[in-house]
């Protein structure tokens, strides 16, 4: 086993060569030994870089290289020089981490203010302003501290390697695409040849090989107790078993990277296999790179992906892989961006155990357990503050390895709405349709594990898997355990989205969820004490105490309704419309005629009465106007100002009419015919000295054979939209639905809409992603289903006569002539 410098094969290389540079490598190496132990000052926690790992990083670049024979004594080393001093930007003095702290002294973009701010730990925000920027650090030193005479060739006064070697030790902390853009293949110092990208190359891929238990003593590690990822990075070590682990497959002439050992934990084995991509990365760029170099002898003979040959007790991961775009889904799907709130991460997963456990209902019908003793499902929330976790259960139909493989895992792969589910028959609609479902989990936990049971095959699988990684780890249980899904989550960041109130979150729960049959749990467990918490969670016909029920009009839709109808503007006077007194004009008498002359229905135009609309403002009311129109300069404002005034309509004619709303200021000015605004003031009493507004407004109405009709209201192009809007409740499958708006298309005057709650089961509505709403074309039917539904059911149960009966049934006929899929 190689312990010191001058043991390494590359020292032992110079030394047989009796090379010159000898004498400058043995400065250096004593001029670095003591320097690498400082690297402890701010790195305690991490696992050594001293000079043994520097020479274990020589041992790994001899064991790279195809034929050192050709190489120069410079390139030799150099090689060496990069192994001694690519680390030492990590050295930081007293003086030096006093100053970072105060921020001072700023390493790259990082202040350390700000980064003490996420991390909260003194230690790994220091360690976190350093990392990323010792590479840099290190060409600083070789720069600025290294004496000159260890970089000048020997027998020279000028002639120093100083920048290479530089550069080739900042590379090891950069990306691959820097290599290539800041260091040559082609160079020459005296009679010496350089090829820094090769150096930089081997030293890379060297610093990643130095992994295992020589790197990280076991007793060392337990006296310093190592925190968070640190302490996994230490564990990694020793789960590799073998120091030599550049082998020569000797069939393919090629140079394998190969690991062995043994891995007990989940978390450890997650994080080296993202070491092991991070070197395959590495091994595919520096192969293809030293395939382009125009000298073979710097050719990369190698593999360029680990030969793997961890094995695994008590968990397998083979290929249990989520196949995204980790970080994409991340940003996308694990946070508020979709949901809006963390606490929507709950939803997700009571809805998906509702599914389950319906699931699972259905299923229990042909189950032979199940035929003396009914099945009875049942969710529970059980936050269990002794041992730090949440735990969410159901006994619904659990999962198999298949479908944790096919589905679960498989991020946007729907279990339910694949064929391996709707091929079934099942008359069950679920709820989730996304197949992204359980990434809310991460919502409100960084950490989660999932315990299931296949109601098929009672044995379970535990799942556990981190935000921050896509390596999930499966491990099996033989025992014989009930069907069902447990959620366990972290106890304080899952309360945090609650505010730390139990109470918050059972709210929530009944916010957002109907009853369906299937019992929501709650319970506490502090201090050895269990406490069972009461989750009133309504069904959908008691939320409003008095309602009209619409459900015999509609299919898959539950509707309740809170409305009164008795007032239903059965018009038989122009008067009734709006309440204003009515007038028509009188062309050969050039005046304005009280309505009782004319019948209504004389007044319709193909379904329109169109009345212009004009306030009266008299005498006693002119000052406080002229005050406030001066001071406004709008005249709706102004009167709104007036605490009483007079408004008349004008039956008009659809000809007659010019604007929506106009002023009228000249007195030779037509309102209506050859009606002026002085006729207009000389017959009401209208002031001298203000103008006159008219406004038009269009009544759409229903007419029979009898002598009145029956207003409604409707969108109308360019004019007012009349429409009732609520926003009480809308549940989709008893999972509320935030943003639904139901918009009834048209509503018979005097319907007054005061709440409303609908539950829709049928299958052909699909909430969008994040379970706010629906798609526009499912919004237009639901609007028409409701508001032909509370038309028919006033029809058929208030109390009308025969002839407003009629005119309601009409409406019906004409406005509500079609028939959906949310109708009976």
């Amino acid at each position: 086993m190689v312990e010191n410098v001058k043991e390494t094969r590359l020292y032992q290389w110079l030394f047989k060569k009796d090379s010159k540079f000898l004498n400058q490598v043995d400065q250096a190496i004593r001029q670095v030994e003591d320097m690498l132990e400082k690297i402890n000052n701010a790195f305690s926690s991490y696992t050594i870089h001293g000079i043994k790992h520097s020479v274990n990083v020589m041992e790994y670049m001899f064991s790279l290289i195809n034929d050192i024979d050709l190489l120069s004594e410079l390139e030799v080393t150099v090689l060496i020089y990069s192994a001694l001093f690519h680390d030492i930007g990590m050295v930081v003095s007293d003086e030096e981490i006093a100053a970072i702290k105060s921020d001072d002294t700023v390493l790259g973009d990082r202040k350390y203010s700000k980064v003490f701010e996420k991390y909260g730990d003194e230690m790994i925000s220091l360690q976190e302003c350093i990392r990323p920027v010792h590479g840099r650090r290190s060409r600083e030193y070789i720069e600025n501290e290294l004496e000159k005479v260890l970089l000048l060739l020997p027998d020279s006064t000028v002639v120093s390697f100083e920048n290479e070697l530089g550069l080739i030790c900042e590379s090891h902390n950069e990306d691959f695409e820097w290599l290539e853009k800041n260091l040559t293949s082609q160079g020459r110092k005296g009679d010496f040849e350089i090829n820094a990208q090769y150096i930089a190359m081997l030293l890379r891929i060297a610093d990643y090989l130095d992994i295992d238990e020589k790197r990280a003593p076991m007793y060392l590690y337990k006296y310093l107790k190592p925190k968070e990822y640190s302490d996994l990075e230490w564990k990694q070590h020793f789960v590799i078993e073998n120091y030599e682990k550049v082998l020569l497959n000797e069939k393919t002439g090629i140079k394998e990277i190969v690991f062995n050992g043994t891995s007990k934990d989940p978390s450890v084995h997650r994080k080296l296999l993202k070491y092991f991509d991070s070197i395959n990365e590495e091994l595919e760029n520096a192969v293809n790179l030293s395939e382009r170099f125009t000298v073979s002898k710097y050719l990369l003979s190698l593999k360029t992906n680990v030969i793997n040959k961890i094995r695994t007790q008590g968990f397998s991961f083979s290929d249990l892989r989520l196949s995204l775009d980790y970080n994409a889904v991340t940003n996308l799907l694990m946070g508020e961006h979709i949901y809006g709130d963390k606490k929507y991460g709950l939803r997700e997963l009571i809805q998906n155990s509702i599914d389950a456990c319906k699931t699972m209902e259905e299923s229990s019908l042909q189950m032979e357990e199940f035929r003396y003793q009914k099945y009875e499902p049942f969710i529970s929330i059980i936050l269990d503050k002794d041992r730090k976790q949440v735990v969410i259960s159901d006994n619904g139909s659990g999962m198999s390895i298949e479908i944790l493989k096919k589905y679960f895992l498989n991020v946007g792969v729907s279990y339910y709405a694949s064929d391996d589910y709707l091929l079934q028959g099942r008359e069950y609609s679920p709820i989730g349709h996304y197949g992204i479902g359980f990434l809310a989990c991460f919502m409100l936990s960084d950490k989660v594990e999932v315990k299931t049971v296949y109601y098929k095959e009672h044995k379970t699988n535990r799942i556990s898997f981190e935000k921050n990684s896509e390596y999930i780890c499966l491990t099996y249980e033989n025992d014989n355990g009930r069907q069902g899904t447990e959620i366990i989550l972290d106890y304080d960041q899952y309360m945090s989205v609650f505010n730390n109130k139990v109470e918050n979150m059972v709210s929530f729960i009944e916010q957002n969820f109907l009853d369906s049959d299937i019992p929501v749990r709650v319970s506490t467990m502090e201090k050895g004490k269990s406490n069972n918490i009461k989750c009133n969670i309504k069904k959908v016909e008691e939320i409003i105490p008095e309602h009209i029920c619409l459900n015999d009009y509609l299919h898959g839709v539950e509707a309740y309704v809170d409305c009164t109808y008795k007032q239903i503007n059965f018009a038989r006077h122009l008067k009734n419309l709006n309440g204003y007194d009515s007038y028509y004009y009188n062309d050969e008498q050039n005046t304005l005629e009280r309505e009782y002359e004319r019948s209504i229905k004389d007044c319709v135009e193909e379904g329109k009465i169109h009345l212009t609309k004009i306030p009266v403002i008299q005498e006693d009311e002119e000052m406080e106007f002229i005050k406030a129109y001066e001071v406004l300069e709008d005249y709706d404002e102004a009167l709104g100002k007036i605490d009483t005034y007079d408004t008349i309509n004008i039956w008009t004619l659809e000809e007659e009419l010019y604007n929506y709303k106009s002023l009228i200021e000249e007195e030779d000015e037509v309102i209506v015919g050859d009606y002026t605004l002085e006729d207009f003031k000389s017959q009401f009493n209208h002031s001298e000295l203000i103008p006159v507004q008219k406004s038009h407004e269009e009544v759409s109405v229903i007419v029979t054979e009898s002598d009145m009709v029956l207003p409604y209201k409707e969108d109308c192009l360019f004019f007012i939209k009349y429409f009732w809007e609520n926003t009480d409740r809308c549940y989709v499958k008893n999972v509320l639905l935030s943003e639904v708006k139901v918009k009834i298309p048209f509503l018979v005057d005097g319907i007054k809409l005061k709440g409303m709650v609908i539950n829709i089961t049928n299958p052909e509505f699909v909430p969008n992603v994040s379970r706010s709403n629906v798609g526009d074309a499912q919004q237009k039917k639901l609007n028409y289903a409701i508001g032909k539904a509370l038309h028919m059911w006033i029809r058929d149960n208030a109390s009308l006569d025969a002839e407003q009966r009629e005119l309601l049934d009409l409406f019906i006929r004409t406005k509500y002539d079609e028939s959906n899929s949310c109708l009976k």
